[in-house]
């Protein structure tokens, strides 16, 4: 059997999507390895953070092999099933006292293992999104009822999201507003959003400035209102300050653009980051920083293209796509990865400091597992565009069971 048979058999698809993935999972080994120095002096133990994290990207390949098998008529069979988990996860991380860190909800334990929900709830909407808008579909578009739908299912999860992170809420609800526009919802609706959406942030910031510091005292949602409160003013504050006091308040924004100052067109070299040592959380919520620094703005700028290139590719694939559910389904994976890995590069370059890990680069378990999920999901529908472009009849059967599961879909009782 030659080598590219071989190729045929395992790794079906979008070439490259699966190029791309295969770059981002070698630069993550190599810039996180390199990144956790200062959790390898803080833990002890020097292969211990590396050994973990190529067995969660070997698991990850492990996840995208096996999904990019699946067919999308079974994807679809599981909308509900992962929506419905993923609420119930985090439901039960707001109880599950013994998880929590610094007084915040996103994590719980199964059988010991440390499980992040949001990361599953976030993937739950966006197959919801996309299998509400598929149901709703006319002539004209997404009709006006799939709006009330999809509000309904986004409620819980949305509001249980933005209590312990603004950023991801800000993230999830952009991807289902993209959603509705590729949707081709009615314009109303998408302006009444728009104008409901801008409200909301005024009317928000203004609480938030409006609360008072003590209100830190009480930790959980207060704690967390003032450090919004806070981090929007330090945005803001163009008032001058000594060096000592910048680097003590900012500590994580400091070291970062210090590393990117000093990085140059090339940068120092994979290895080489001496910033790495200073900047907290640089192999997960600042990474992007130390990849700048090591493979200079040639290498970041490589790693922006290859974000780019998976939403780029989305698109291309959900135009082949004959059945609209995983038209709407590759875009929503392709633009809630890309404005993940936009947000953590701003972070990580800008003046705002909040956790975003950079999508299948950043050290992390369940952030990378769920990102491979995708990836895998990507496959899977590439190969069922494939068929629909290549082989009508048998691109025809699979187009049949979408169609099954949706009718089958619209005669159950809502939410």
């Amino acid at each position: 059997m030659g080598g590219e048979q071989i190729r045929k058999i395992l790794f079906k698809g979008d070439k490259t999507i699966w190029a791309v993935f295969f770059i981002i999972c070698a630069i993550s080994w190599v810039e996180v390895f390199s990144a956790t120095s200062r959790q390898i002096g803080e833990s002890g133990s020097y292969w211990s953070p590396i050994i973990k994290h190529t067995a969660f990207l070997a698991a990850g390949m492990v996840v995208v092999w096996f999904m990019h098998n699946m067919k999308v008529a079974w994807i679809k069979s599981f909308t509900y099933i992962i929506y419905w988990l993923g609420v119930a996860g985090l439901i039960w991380a707001q109880f599950d006292e013994g998880s929590k860190i610094n007084d915040s909800a996103r994590w719980i334990k199964i059988m010991g293992m440390t499980f992040q929900p949001m990361e599953l709830a976030k993937m739950g909407l966006v197959m919801v999104t996309a299998l509400i808008t598929t149901q709703h579909q006319d002539d004209e578009g997404t009709d006006r009822f799939a709006l009330k739908r999809i509000l309904l299912y986004c409620a819980v999860p949305v509001l249980l999201i933005l209590k312990e992170n603004l950023s991801t809420a800000f993230i999830i609800m952009l991807t289902l507003y993209m959603m509705m526009f590729v949707g081709r919802f009615p314009g109303k609706q998408l302006l009444a959003i728009m104008g409901i959406a801008v409200a909301t942030v005024v009317i928000g910031i203004t609480a938030i400035m409006l609360t008072p510091d003590s209100a830190a005292e009480d930790k959980g949602l207060g704690q967390k209102i003032v450090t919004w409160k806070h981090r929007l003013l330090d945005a803001v504050d163009s008032k001058p300050v000594s060096a000592e006091d910048y680097v003590i308040d900012n500590e994580q924004r400091t070291y970062a653009n210090i590393a990117i100052a000093s990085s140059h067109i090339i940068g120092c070299g994979p290895g080489n980051s001496v910033q790495r040592d200073f900047i907290p959380h640089a192999y997960s919520d600042f990474i992007y920083a130390v990849i700048i620094e090591e493979l200079g703005l040639l290498g970041g700028l490589f790693v922006l293209i290859l974000y780019m290139t998976i939403l780029y590719r989305c698109g291309k694939i959900a135009k082949k796509c004959e059945d609209p559910y995983p038209a709407f389904l590759i875009m929503g994976i392709g633009m809630i990865i890309t404005m993940q890995a936009m947000l953590h590069m701003y972070i990580s370059v800008g003046d705002f400091v909040t956790g975003q890990p950079l999508p299948l680069i950043s050290q992390g378990g369940t952030s990378v597992l769920i990102n491979c999920v995708y990836i895998g999901m990507i496959l899977s529908i590439s190969r069922y565009a494939k068929k629909a472009s290549n082989n009508p009849n048998q691109a025809n059967k699979e187009v049949t069971e979408l169609i099954t599961n949706e009718n089958n879909d619209d005669n159950e009782e809502g939410v």
